[in-house]
């Protein structure tokens, strides 16, 4: 054989994987795309999602809102280096312990430049009165 034909025999080689190459990219893209033509046809039900009027029934508008659930109301008190705040009040702590009698509980927010005294006493008069505390710390 010559140089020519041995080049052409190799080129003729190279094209064959080529195609063969291509081909097996093709069938394994046809498969991937009937893959997931199924699951969005499982996923997805009968409709496609392309608009039109729908088929539901019955007499509602559909401007219903979804009922909000905020739990029960808790007094939010605050000790700082001013004193104590409930809800936005500046108050004493025998007012604080009757405002929060009428709720669920005591969300308290103690800083870090509160007396430590006002917050230890008031803690006890909320345990005294077996009212729920949520404590957390911030920052001055």
């Amino acid at each position: 054989m010559t140089d020519v034909h041995k080049g052409l025999a190799k080129d003729v080689a190279k094209e064959l994987d080529r195609r063969k190459r291509r081909r097996r990219l093709m069938f394994l893209g046809a498969w991937a795309g009937l893959i997931v033509l199924a699951v969005l046809y499982l996923r997805c039900g009968q409709g496609w999602g392309t608009g039109g009027k729908g088929s539901g029934s019955g007499p509602g508008t559909g401007t219903a809102q979804p009922a909000a659930d905020a739990g029960p109301r808790r007094c939010a008190i605050r000790v700082d280096s001013k004193g104590i705040t409930v809800d936005g009040t500046l108050t004493n702590q025998d007012k604080a312990v009757d405002v929060c009698r009428r709720t669920a509980g005591a969300d308290v927010v103690v800083t870090g430049d509160a007396r430590q005294g006002l917050w230890d006493d008031l803690k006890a008069v909320l345990d005294a009165a077996k009212i729920p505390i949520f404590l957390r710390t911030a920052p001055p």
